[in-house]
């Protein structure tokens, strides 16, 4: 994916306080806000992990159970505050974590006798299961489909905001007539045939989806950094998301 049309890296969003680093403070000091940061990383995170349980040949009900119980396990036994060095992207510590979660006979075994009992996460069986099938290749190991599932659970996440955003200030119809510039790929939609459709000038278009592009540019971005350690990682986070689309288109 290159960087510019319709595309993910530039932009200028600062580095704060993130949820992956309040997190990682709690494993040193019981920080309040630690508990509410790992439920949204878990949230965005879910779509990946049933899909990499799935390519690892569990049933759809079974991948549900272990979905749910390897967030209530990774929540109940803190894993995050081992005391391992924990600099790094979520991306990773969480994929490596699943891993452990079911190569370990007893866990992976009780979580499927349990069923049910877990719902940590709001997990749909029909929308896990075409999040699953719209990731899945069959030459994609389980490794890849986690990373091509988390790569484009980042990005839809990003355009549902700007969505909402331009919702909330009257342009919703401007949104949905100019969103497929935003998905990037070698073939871009005409501005020739958005001039005619809009009646408006091309250059007026082109305006318009240059700034959405900008503003989803930097709404990606923030996404992303709020998932690492610490701000040198944003932009090696992002070229590793546009690889990933990449490779897949």
């Amino acid at each position: 994916m290159k960087g510019t049309p319709g595309t993910l890296q530039g932009g200028g969003a600062s580095f704060a306080t993130t949820h992956w680093s309040v997190v990682e403070q709690s494993a040193l000091t019981d920080l309040p806000e630690a508990t509410d940061a790992l439920a949204r990383l878990c949230e965005m995170y879910w779509p990946p992990i049933y899909s990499f349980v799935r390519r690892r040949g569990y049933a759809p009900a079974d991948a549900q159970d272990l979905t749910q119980s390897f967030f209530a396990f990774f929540l109940r036994t803190k894993a995050y505050a081992r005391p391992d060095p924990l600099h790094g992207k979520f991306r990773s510590f969480l994929l490596a974590s699943v891993k452990n979660f079911l190569s370990d006979n007893w866990d992976r075994d009780q979580a499927i006798k349990r069923g049910g009992d877990y719902q940590f996460v709001s997990l749909d069986p029909e929308t896990a299961e075409a999040f699953y099938d719209a990731a899945s290749a069959p030459d994609s190991t389980a490794e890849r489909l986690f990373e091509l599932r988390w790569a484009k659970t980042v990005t839809a996440g990003a355009l549902n905001s700007l969505r909402k955003e331009l919702q909330a200030e009257g342009k919703l119809k401007l949104f949905e007539q100019l969103k497929a510039f935003l998905a990037g790929g070698s073939v871009l939609p005409s501005y020739d045939d958005a001039s005619a459709r809009m009646s408006l000038p091309r250059a007026t278009v082109k305006t318009h989806v240059h700034r959405l592009r900008q503003r989803y540019r930097e709404i990606v971005r923030r996404d992303i950094a709020r998932t690492v350690s610490a701000p040198h990682e944003i932009d090696g986070e992002l070229r590793y998301l546009c690889n990933v689309l990449a490779q897949a288109a």
